[in-house]
C-alpha cells in the first residue's frame, strides 16, 4: 500500500491521533483510504493531478462545500474538512492533491443494484443532487477535466489509438473495433446536438454512475459522493450514465457476457426517481434527446475503455491486462440491448414526463 506523507496527514489530523490507515473502495482514478482516529472515521483521497486540473477542482469544491453549509447543512454529499490553513486540499511532495471529507457509517454502495427500489432512490439522489446545483451559478465552475464529455474528442482518441496499438491488442480486439466504427453515428448525433447551442447551460455531476451513491438505509437518505466532475455539461449525459450503470445488473467487468441485459423494470424505476424529481426543470429538446443521450454515454464509455486497453491501459485502473477490454465488451452488449428496446424505453420516458 502506498504510505500517506505524514505532512498531509498532519496537515488535516494536527490535534487528532491516527490509529489505523486502509486502502478503501474501487475507484478507477484517484487512490482513496479509510483514516481511523480518535475522533472518528475519515475518508482521505489523493486526486490525480494527470486527470484533473487540481486548482480548478479546489474552487468547485470549496464553493459546493460553501454552499451546502449555506443551506442549512441538509447535506447532499459528505461534509469536506478543511485543513489547518483552510483549504480543501493539500499538496504532498510529489505534487499530488489530498482531500479529506467526514466518513459516514452504515452507508453502503453498490456497484450493481439489488432491487428496483434502491433503483429508484438512486435516481432520486441524483434528482434532487441535481435540483441543488441548479440553485447555483454556472461562471462560478471551472472545468477540471477539458472536454470530459465531448463525444468527437473520444472519438477522436479512438481513431489515433487504432494507428498506433500494438498489433496483438489490435487482432484481440478486432470485434470491438469493428462495433465501435459502426455505431460511431450515435456519437456524432449527439456532437451535432451539442454544437447546436440548443441545451440549456448546466452545472452538472457528469460521472452519475451507481456507486458514487451512498444509501443511509437506517436514517432513508442518500449521499452523492465524487464531486470531481461537477462542472458544466448535460443532463442527457447524468441520465445516460445512470441508466448504464444501473440497468445492466452485472458488473462492469462481466466477462460472461450473456449475464449483461437491459433490465426494464430497473429502467422504469431510475425514471421514476431521476426524471420524477426534474421534470419540471427539462427543456424540450432535452426531453426529446434522452434516449440518444444514453445511447451516447454508452457508447463513449466502451469506446474509452477501448481505447485504453489498445493504449497499454494508461489511464483506468486495472487489475489486469485484457481489464479495460473486457469493461468495454460489457458497455457494447447493454448498448446493443437498449438498441433493440428502444420503443419500450421511449414509451416509459413519456409516461413519466
Amino acid at each position: 500500500m502506498e504510505l500517506i506523507d505524514s505532512r498531509i496527514l498532519f496537515s488535516f489530523f494536527k490535534n487528532d491521533d491516527i490509529l489505523g490507515i486502509n486502502k478503501y473502495g474501487n475507484v478507477h482514478i484517484n487512490d482513496t483510504y479509510l483514516v481511523t482516529t480518535i475522533s472518528g472515521k475519515y475518508i482521505i483521497q489523493k486526486v490525480n493531478g494527470d486527470v484533473f486540473n487540481v486548482e480548478n477542482l479546489t474552487h468547485n469544491y470549496t464553493y459546493l462545500n460553501k454552499a451546502a453549509a449555506d443551506q442549512g447543512g441538509k447535506w447532499l454529499f459528505p461534509e469536506f474538512i478543511t485543513n489547518e490553513i483552510g483549504a480543501i486540499h493539500s499538496i504532498d511532495s510529489m505534487g499530488h492533491a489530498w482531500r479529506v471529507n467526514r466518513f459516514i457509517s452504515d452507508c453502503p454502495n453498490f456497484g450493481s443494484s439489488p432491487n428496483i427500489i434502491i433503483t429508484e432512490q438512486a435516481g432520486i439522489a441524483m434528482g434532487r443532487f441535481q435540483l441543488f446545483l441548479a440553485e447555483l451559478n454556472p461562471d462560478l465552475f471551472k472545468d477540471t477535466i477539458t472536454d470530459f464529455h465531448n463525444p468527437q474528442r473520444r472519438i477522436s482518441d479512438f481513431d489515433k489509438v487504432i494507428k498506433s496499438a500494438d498489433s496483438k491488442r489490435l487482432i484481440m480486439a478486432k470485434p470491438d473495433i469493428q462495433f465501435a466504427i459502426e455505431n460511431r453515428s450515435i456519437a456524432e448525433q449527439i456532437t451535432t446536438l451539442l454544437n447546436s447551442n440548443t441545451l440549456p447551460v448546466r452545472i452538472t455531476h457528469n460521472d452519475t454512475k451507481l456507486d458514487n451513491i451512498l444509501f443511509d438505509l437506517k436514517n432513508d437518505r442518500t449521499y452523492v459522493i465524487d464531486l470531481d466532475t461537477v462542472m458544466k455539461g448535460s443532463i442527457l449525459f447524468d441520465f445516460g450514465d445512470m441508466v448504464r450503470s444501473i440497468t445492466s445488473l452485472a458488473k462492469e467487468d462481466e466477462k460472461n457476457l450473456s449475464n449483461v441485459t437491459f433490465s426494464l423494470p430497473h429502467f422504469e424505476a431510475l425514471c421514476k426517481g431521476y426524471l420524477g424529481e426534474i421534470k419540471n426543470t427539462i427543456s424540450k429538446v432535452e426531453s426529446d434527446s434522452l434516449l440518444s443521450g444514453i445511447q451516447c454515454i454508452i457508447y463513449i464509455q466502451g469506446v474509452r475503455f477501448l481505447t485504453d486497453h489498445l493504449a497499454g491501459n494508461i489511464y483506468y485502473n486495472t487489475d489486469y491486462d485484457t481489464h479495460n477490454l473486457d469493461r468495454s465488451r460489457t458497455q457494447f452488449k447493454l448498448l446493443d440491448e437498449i438498441l433493440k428496446k428502444k420503443n419500450e424505453t421511449a414509451e416509459i420516458i413519456r409516461s413519466v414526463l
